[in-house]
This record gives structure tokens, sequence and C-alpha cells, in this order.
């Protein structure tokens, strides 16, 4: 079935909410959701920004959305994940876009629910106003079919010691499923965590998850947010993150694509009052016929803010990787520090590469640089550690493995990290 099918079942989901509460918040956002869809459409590799990631297929008629009364089964996603950040982990459980009850609702200092229909909380005011609906067509289509929103909201100068993770699952134990999972994260002045956000596909058949995270990072304030595509099904991930950070705050994302037949990851950080930071992280180990396409946004829109970006991704087999990063630094953005690397190692003469590194510069007292390499593994190399006894197999697998380490390190939390090095040596046939 074609596009137009799809977007016909998104028109009678926006019916149906009008018909049931035409009223209500949600049924507003709704609406202005599927009128944002209904005109910027599911983009085609004509948009120069899907010039390289073709989305048409994925979306047709046969997906089943909004199927948030599957039958529940016990909460194993992410298990693995969950283990490693510890005993003290806080864990939310989001299976297909509606978080499910949890028994660490209540923590001191921290407010964790779910944002539904006919709420009424301070925090509808930060809803849609990170992520536009107007400018993207995927938090569009987000905005249109979600059922609820994760709030995970930290109070002024709350550090919060325990981990977050938002698991968030697909259950497709019956059909091709859509979901639209939405988490808004509120970094009050002062606060400080670390939230790590995973999907995951349970069941027989495909998903495809559109999912949108608002996280606002309010002065002095500091949050670590991790977020890992590690789907061994026939996934089909089409994200997007934004972030507003605010004077003396730093917001830091970590992205993993370490599995799945299609990620597309769309992250948008403003700097919006002076000294502000964002460190930007991000590494995709793929085979197999698995893509990534990682899209990222750091607009500099105060003077005396800094970012740092490092993306490096691994590709063998018929594997695709996809890397397009921006940098704005607006006319008053004076004293600006912007850094943006990325880099891509080819282990298959049939693996591809697409990097797009921008600068678009508006301030004269900037310190900015931006580069892309890709390329194969050094011979050289390789023959050296040959000379000494380690079989060419086992050399590439190595020098593979500590090009990719080299992003992992920068990952929070050591048990986090060293699950991700495991994943990654499976993935390159290293013996840890």
């Amino acid at each position: 079935m074609s596009v137009s099918a799809f977007t016909e079942r998104i028109r009678s989901l926006a019916q149906h909410h009008d018909t049931a509460a035409s009223e209500d918040a949600y049924a507003a956002l709704r609406r202005h959701g599927f009128s944002a869809f209904e005109r910027l459409s599911i983009p085609t590799p004509r948009h120069e920004e899907w010039k390289y990631t073709n989305v048409t297929s994925i979306f047709d008629g046969t997906l089943v959305i909004g199927a948030t009364d599957a039958a529940q089964r016990p909460a194993t996603s992410g298990a693995e994940i969950t283990r490693a950040l510890g005993a003290d982990v806080i864990v939310l459980h989001v299976q297909n876009g509606r978080l499910q009850q949890d028994e660490h609702s209540v923590i001191e200092g921290v407010d964790l629910y779910d944002l539904r229909a006919g709420a009424t909380t301070d925090d509808l005011q930060f809803l849609a106003s990170i992520a536009k609906v107007d400018d993207h067509p995927f938090v569009a289509l987000n905005t249109a079919v979600h059922d609820s929103t994760v709030v995970i909201h930290l109070h002024r100068n709350v550090h919060l010691e325990r981990p977050i993770h938002v698991v968030c699952s697909a259950d497709t134990t019956t059909s091709t499923q859509l979901h639209a999972p939405r988490v808004l994260v509120v970094a009050e002045s002062g606060s400080s965590a670390l939230i790590v956000e995973s999907h995951h596909t349970v069941g027989e058949h495909a998903a495809v998850c559109v999912p949108v995270t608002e996280v606002v990072v309010q002065a002095g304030a500091h949050l670590q947010h991790v977020k890992i595509v590690a789907d061994e099904g026939q996934g089909k991930h089409v994200g997007y993150t934004a972030a507003t950070v605010a004077r003396d705050a730093t917001y830091a994302s970590h992205v993993a694509c370490l599995a799945g037949a299609f990620t597309r990851n769309d992250l948008v950080v403003q700097l919006i009052e002076p000294s502000a930071s964002a460190i930007l992280n991000g590494v995709s180990v793929l085979h197999g016929s698995e893509m990534a396409d990682n899209h990222t946004v750091v607009d500099h829109r105060a003077p005396h803010c800094r970012s740092e970006e490092l993306y490096k991704g691994v590709y063998d087999d018929r594997s695709v990787g996809v890397f397009n990063g921006k940098i704005f630094v607006q006319p008053h953005a004076q004293k600006t520090e912007a850094y943006q690397s990325s880099h891509a190692l080819l282990l298959s003469d049939r693996a591809r590469m697409n990097a797009k590194p921008q600068l678009e510069i508006w301030a004269d007292d900037v310190k900015c640089s931006h580069g892309a390499t890709t390329g194969q593994l050094n011979e050289e190399a390789v023959f050296y550690m040959q000379a000494r006894g380690i079989d060419r197999a086992a050399a590439k697998a190595l020098m593979t493995y500590a090009f990719a380490a080299e992003v992992v390190e920068r990952f929070p939390h050591e048990g986090l990290r060293s699950l991700l090095e495991q994943h990654i040596a499976q993935k390159l046939e290293v013996s840890r």
C-alpha cells in the first residue's frame, strides 16, 4: 500500500480524536500535528535533508497505528542495559507509546508521570515547544498519533544519583506496528541527572518507531542523555531529539546505533543563554544491510557558548552510514567555540558513507572547526601487528574495535560503557 494510504489512516485517527475529545488540549495538539504532517508529508530523496535516506517504503497503509491496547507481556526489553546501570536504576517501561505502571513512580525531588489527555500540569507549556511541529515531518507525525508523554521533571538543585532508564518497546506479536513514544525532560536550575533511553521491538513482526524527546536544561543544570538503538529485529527507527540549554548549563548527548534495519536520528540543540555548552557523541557499528543516518544541529544563539561533537562509524558488508552535522553561529553569539568531527571506517568495498559537515557563521570573534574523514584500515598497521604474531583477522578486528571505543569511552557510567564495549567487540568478533 502507498504513502497516501498511510496518510489516510492518520487522517482517520485524527478525526477519531476530534470526536472523542474535541476541547481537550491533547486533541488540539494532535490536530495541529496532523495539519502539519499533511502539509509536510513523508519526505523523499528529493528533499535536501533526506537525499541519502529514503523513508517512503517504510510508511504504508499496512501499519497498525496507535495500538496502545496490545496485550501486556512481562517487561523484558532492555533488561541487559538495566542490569548494566546497577541495582539502583529507576526503570520506566514505555510500551507502544504508553508508560506502564512502575514501582518507582515517586522519587524525592523528581516528578515521573504520564502526561495524557485531560491532564492539567505546568509541564504542558513545554510540550511541543522545543521540538517544533511545523518544522519536521516526523515531529508532526508523532504529535498527530502519540497517546501520551512520559515526563521526567527534576526539581531545582536536585542531583539525582540514580540513573533513569526509559525503555521504549513495541509489541509486534500480532502485527506490524507504528508506535510514537514521547518523552519530556525538564531539568530545573542547578539539577543534574543521567537519563538512558533505549528502543526495542518485542514480537515476530516489524515495528516503525517515530519517537520525539524534548529536553529543557535550565540555568546551571547538567544533563547526561544516552540514546541506544540496538534492535536485533527488523525495527525501523526515525527519531527526533531537541534540547534547549540555558546559562551555565550543559547538555551531553551520547548516541549508540548498534543494530537495526534502519535508523534515522535527528538531534537539535539550541544554546540560548551565555556560557551554555553542548557535548554530542555518537557511534555506529553496522553490518549486513543496516543503515544509520545521524543528523545534528547545534545552534549557538548566545555569546560565550561552547559545543564539541564527535561521531564515528564502522560499516561492514552492505551497510550504509550518513552524517550531516550543522553548526550555526548567530550574529550576536560572539566568543563562540564550536568543534565538529565525523570519522567513518569502511570494512567492505560495498559499504558506503555519506558525510556532510556544515558551518554557518555570522559572528566574527569565534573559534570553530569541522572535519570529516572516510577510509579503510591502514594496511601498514595491520602488517605491523601480523609481524608480531597476531593473525590478520584479529589485527583488523582489534584496530576496528579501538577506533569505535574512542567514542564509547566518553559515555557516562562505567557499567554502560562496559556493556557497549562488549556489544561492539562481539559484533566485530573481538575476543576481550
